[in-house]
């Protein structure tokens, strides 16, 4: 079960039915697209779920986006980022229907931990302000 260069066929492969044309160099190509590699509307796709049109691959590339922005909200910045992966996650499931479920949770945990680091950093403002000025009060007291 070799081709005339030796290189192995698949058994399983059924030209009829799986979607797929073997080319004269022992590979094969979608019958779903057009030689030149284009999407061809209303062809039968080999495989279900696979990206194969320019709204599917921008969809898959903004919800990338937004968990890669999500998962660095949590670490940096997460006040800006955070709400930034929201945004995207959102367009890429109402625009695209593209899940990004990832995106959307990690920020919002982004988002709550830059807010919680926000306050934080406010109270110690706040705290070193009054330890200050309580301080200089004494000082000036005693003299």
């Amino acid at each position: 079960m070799s081709s005339q260069h030796n290189e192995p066929n698949n058994p399983y492969a059924n030209q009829g039915q799986s979607g797929y044309q073997q080319q004269p160099n022992g590979y094969y190509q979608s019958s779903a697209q057009q030689p030149n590699g284009y999407y061809q509307p209303g062809a039968q796709q080999p495989y279900p779920g696979y990206i194969n049109t320019p709204q599917q691959l921008e969809g898959a590339q903004l919800a990338q986006t937004s968990m890669i922005l999500g998962i660095i909200s949590l670490f940096v910045v997460g006040i800006i980022l955070g709400p930034i992966a929201i945004v995207k996650a959102n367009r890429a499931e109402r625009e695209f229907n593209t899940a990004a479920t990832v995106g959307k949770v990690t920020g919002w945990i982004g988002t709550i931990f830059g807010i919680l680091g926000a306050l934080y950093i406010v109270f110690l403002i706040i705290v070193l302000f009054t330890a200050a000025s309580a301080g200089y009060s004494e000082f000036y007291d005693y003299m």
